[in-house]
């Protein structure tokens, strides 16, 4: 079986930072660091957790949601009600 290279990390509290105890892995990662690919595997990140939706789009779609329904739980029962209005809620927030 061949060898691997092993990468020896330790984490610094002060700085809140794992560091490299290798002086080429530190220097390595200190460049990916200041590359663009990092730049833009940051920003995919951040835009994965910027909310689709404004507040004021969700207010309306639950609005617009419970105007459509026509029937009420008791008629249908709360299973097909809930399956009815989300439907609703998802074309109003998508603009269907």
């Amino acid at each position: 079986m061949g060898k691997t290279k092993g990468i020896d990390i330790a984490y610094n509290p002060e700085s809140g930072e794992f560091e490299y105890n290798n002086a080429d892995d530190a220097y390595q990662y200190e460049e990916w660091k200041k590359s663009k690919e990092y730049i833009a595997m940051v920003n995919e990140e951040f835009d994965k957790h910027k909310p689709k939706y404004s507040e004021a789009d969700i207010d309306n779609a639950i609005s617009n949601g419970f105007k459509s329904l026509v029937v009420t739980s008791e008629e249908v029962g709360i299973d097909v009600y809930e399956k009815l209005f989300r439907q609703h809620f998802n074309e109003a927030l998508n603009g269907i």
